[in-house]
């Protein structure tokens, strides 16, 4: 039985606070790199991001790490009696669904092919300006993108802490 002040609930939240915050680094620092190396149209940079990073890994983990977040946000919450209703976890959950919303946007999932360009690019198999002109396209809507989900992931931070609601 895990009790709202007890050594398990305590050990659960932790894991939660530290599962969340790895979760955001990795999505959040993989995003500014990316973003950054698409608006400074840096074919080089982007190729180097993939060879540390294959195939976007870190966002695969680091969404898993987010799913892992969620759950135990939502065990917590069953655990600590806490209403599932509470204006803050509504807004928890309605920031969450716009997270996810906004990570499907079409400027998002552009990176993934674009990275593949880029290192086509850097073995010489496909013309630089081709990724230069592919980065002018994505440019603007993933620095939108990556602005959006950092407001909104500082904002889930707030409302966790603050329990404005």
């Amino acid at each position: 039985m895990i009790h709202a002040r007890g050594g398990m609930y305590i050990f659960l939240k932790a894991l939660h606070v530290i599962t969340m915050f790895a979760a955001v680094t990795l999505l959040m620092g993989e995003a500014l790199f990316l973003c950054l190396a698409t608006w400074r149209r840096d074919v080089r940079a982007l190729s180097a991001l993939h060879r540390m990073a294959p195939n976007l890994s870190l966002t695969a983990v680091g969404a898993a790490l987010f799913l892992v977040g969620v759950v135990l946000g939502f065990i917590l919450a069953a655990t600590g009696h806490l209403n599932f209703l509470a204006g803050w976890l509504i807004a928890a959950y309605v920031l969450v669904a716009l997270i996810l919303l906004n990570n499907v946007s079409p400027f998002v999932q552009r990176l993934r092919p674009l990275v593949r360009e880029a290192v086509e690019a850097e073995a010489g198999r496909r013309p630089v300006e081709e990724v230069v002109r592919s980065m002018d396209r994505v440019r603007t809507g993933l620095f939108v993108a990556v602005a959006i989900n950092t407001v909104i992931f500082v904002s889930v931070i707030a409302d966790m802490i603050l329990k404005p609601f």
